[in-house]
């Protein structure tokens, strides 16, 4: 190309070229340009239309290509056979029986007609066609290529050539099947049979024996007819010579092509470029916007369904707990067993995607208590050894002796953890066992580092796969071992164990087993011993159940009535407010959902009116650590999630009720009243941070301020105490918006 019109591109032209009829002139050039574009597109198109060339393999009845064999599992002693009439080629009748793990026969098209061992090139094709007619009950036929043993691997298989197969979906009546090459692949017990690695098993089908249709997935014992219209193979391919013109080609037209672009697109370039930037900032505007509606959608959508999903759950898994306590026979027993592992069953695939949902959001938040690490290992390691001994597998759980007894953290979390660690060990471990390890690695006056090993015998999981475990809904292994759970459990463990600023580790080898390996730092605390509660007439005291849902009302009523307690209802936080005005009860049970007139605010009215301490439990079908800071807040002892366990139930009424009975009478309870000034600022920074312990040392001066303080410091101290951050922060904020309102 002429270096002068090379140069014009870069420089500007003279005021006096702009115009006129030179060579120069943008407009000859643009003229010029598009010339050798057009030249260059006519000589591409003339080269492409030798270039290409187009390959073609049809087998059809008449075809004479190939010859025709059959075979089944009949040969070798199974009960399946296949019929085939030799006057139409193609057509085969299938009688699949039983004898056999994997029943098959399949009807063979021998393309080697001489025997000389050199078969067809097939590595041209790419795309695969079938046209038949198929009657039977099956869902699955598979497409079957023979090629035969590459040079490189004969020394490894030495009995017979290798088979590449691709199964497809099939109807009654016509088919038209189409296949990519690529679908065909070398079948793995083939693979594992000849001990083969992945790059080994990949082999270029140029020089294709035989192809046959197998039987695919279909039922026993069964019959299935098919008749073979044409099996088609097409492709193409390109000589050496013809690739590298195709090559000057391409180049040609790019070239073209960017002298073109250049001439007809600077002067736009300034003016697309603004008009896109401001299309960008919009488009990423309403994306901002659509994206915060959704989450916020979501949020709410999250909340209604625990709430619709927790009510049901808590009478059926209520009332079977209820049942289990009576008098029933093995089969009653059984089917009550079964609703209740079904209903948990339900409840933590809920929880697992509920879960998932908050880790999606930066909501799942730790609440750290005080609890004894030795007991909470010993409990999940009996809540799993049942199934561990279902399945013949030996399970053994081992505690250190320098492992601390009580620790703080958040014990539902910290079980969490281990119960999702030990559930997978299981199910991926057909024999052998699992082992859970907890040891100390390190021990100091105010933390301890634990750590947990799970180790199991089990299948193992690939090196390629040990990075994928932890995503939302992935899950390792075949698709029988995939069956029931959410593919959540990992991906919430490795959230959890982040939180707690700790590390999460495999070491897995496929067919030998997996350890995986939990380090995390524990704050170690004093544990305090638990005197024993004493009997209880529970005839003498009268509970106040509140919930509008009828369900609910009558599991809770025939929970308490079967313990002895009197019973009293309301169907809202109103009514409930009356009912305690008329006669206070010695107790109440709060739904915090409810028409009318909501829980907080319920239990709020019932504390100013009671004349001492009425133990208050409030209930949710929506945990959450905001949902129990508002309930503590509001006055409530504590808070249960739906579905309520009974047990815990019996045990939480009997501690508050002897708690209240050791208080006995007292004075109506005075307003909670917040500090302000330094002392304030000072407590809502420290409960922001989580620092309970520090919140408690300002205890003493906020009694000192007068004793207006002390129902808030008396309740601050105790939700400190407990390790309940969410509601001590909720207390200071809520008592700072009161006084602001009033």
């Amino acid at each position: 190309m002429n270096t002068s019109l090379i140069s014009s591109v870069s420089e500007p032209l003279p005021s006096d070229a702009k115009g006129g009829s030179g060579w120069l002139n943008f407009t000859n050039l643009k003229i010029e340009a598009t010339i050798f574009l057009l030249i260059a597109l006519t000589f591409t198109a003339v080269l492409g239309q030798s270039a290409i060339t187009s390959q073609q393999l049809v087998l059809t009845p008449r075809s004479g290509q190939f010859v025709t064999y059959t075979y089944a599992d009949k040969e070798s002693g199974g009960a399946s056979f296949i019929t085939a009439n030799p006057a139409r080629p193609l057509d085969f009748s299938c009688s699949l029986g039983k004898g056999f793990q994997y029943p098959y026969c399949g009807y063979g098209m021998l393309l080697d007609l001489g025997g000389t061992g050199k078969g067809a090139d097939f590595h041209h094709f790419k795309d695969v066609t079938l046209r038949f007619t198929y009657h039977g009950p099956g869902k699955h036929l598979k497409l079957v290529v023979k090629n035969k043993t590459p040079a490189a691997l004969r020394a490894k298989v030495k009995d017979g050539d290798v088979s590449l197969a691709a199964e497809f979906d099939v109807v009654e009546g016509e088919n038209e099947v189409h296949l990519t090459m690529d679908q065909l692949v070398t079948e793995q017990w083939w693979v594992a049979a000849h001990h083969l690695t992945p790059e080994e098993a990949v082999f270029p089908l140029d020089n294709v024996i035989a192809i046959a249709l197998n039987s695919g997935d279909q039922p026993v014992p069964s019959v299935f007819d098919v008749s073979v219209k044409s099996v088609t193979f097409k492709g193409a391919f390109l000589t050496t010579e013809q690739w590298y013109l195709i090559i000057l080609g391409v180049w040609l037209v790019l070239t073209g092509a960017f002298l073109v672009f250049r001439f007809l697109s600077l002067r736009r370039t300034y003016e697309e470029r603004q008009r896109r930037q401001a299309e960008e900032a919009r488009v990423l505007a309403d994306a901002r916007a659509a994206a915060e509606d959704a989450s916020a959608a979501k949020s709410q959508f999250l909340a209604n369904m625990s709430h619709e999903l927790r009510t049901p759950l808590n009478a059926i898994l209520g009332y079977a707990q209820l049942l289990d306590g009576t008098p029933l026979d093995g089969r009653q027993r059984s089917a009550v067993a079964t609703i209740r592992s079904s209903g948990k069953h339900l409840l933590t695939m809920i929880t697992d995607i509920l879960d998932i949902a908050k880790v999606e959001a930066g909501k799942l938040e730790l609440l750290p208590e005080a609890f004894d690490i030795r007991a909470c290992v010993h409990t999940v390691g009996q809540m799993i050894r049942l199934r561990a001994e279902e399945k013949g597998l030996e399970f053994i759980v081992s505690v250190a002796d320098d492992v601390p007894a009580t620790v703080v953290a958040d014990q539902k979390r910290v079980r969490q953890v281990l119960i999702n660690l030990l559930g997978n060990a299981i199910k991926f471990t057909p024999s052998g066992e699992v082992r859970m390890e907890v040891t100390a690695v390190s021990v100091d006056e105010g933390t301890v580092r634990l750590r947990f090993d799970i180790v199991d015998t089990g299948i193992g999981i690939a090196p390629e796969h040990i990075g994928r475990i932890f995503r939302p809904f992935e899950q390792s292994g075949n698709s029988i071992d995939r069956s029931g759970g959410t593919g959540l459990g990992l991906s919430i463990t490795h959230k959890i164990i982040e939180m707690m600023d700790g590390d999460i580790t495999v070491e897995s080898e496929p067919g030998k087993g997996s350890r995986f390996r939990v380090e995390a730092a524990f704050a170690r605390a004093v544990a305090e011993a638990a005197a024993p509660a004493p009997a209880q007439d529970y005839g003498r005291y009268e509970v106040l159940i509140v919930d509008d849902r009828e369900a609910n009302v009558d599991l809770l009523r025939a929970a308490l009535e079967t313990r002895g307690f009197r019973v009293r209802t309301a169907t809202n936080g109103q009514e409930a407010v009356a009912c305690f005005d008329t006669a206070p009860s010695d107790a109440v049970l709060m739904d915090m959902k409810m028409p009318v007139l909501d829980g907080s605010e319920a239990i709020r009215r019932i504390r100013t009116r009671a004349t001492r301490h009425v133990p208050v439990i409030a209930i949710t079908a929506n945990p959450s650590p905001e949902a129990e800071a508002k309930a503590l807040a509001a006055g409530a002892d504590r808070l249960l999630a739906k579905p309520v366990d009974l047990d815990t139930l019996y045990q939480l009424m009997a501690d508050l009720l002897e708690t209240s009975a050791a208080a006995g009478d007292a004075a109506p309870q005075p307003p909670i009243v917040v500090p302000q000034g330094e002392i304030y600022d000072r407590l809502l920074a420290l409960a922001r941070e989580g620092n309970l312990r520090a919140i408690r040392k300002e205890i003493p001066e906020i009694l000192a301020l007068g004793p207006q303080y002390t129902a808030f410091a008396t309740r601050l101290d105790a939700l400190a105490a407990a390790w309940q951050s969410p509601a001590v922060l909720r207390l200071i904020e809520q008592g700072a918006e009161e006084r602001s309102a009033a």
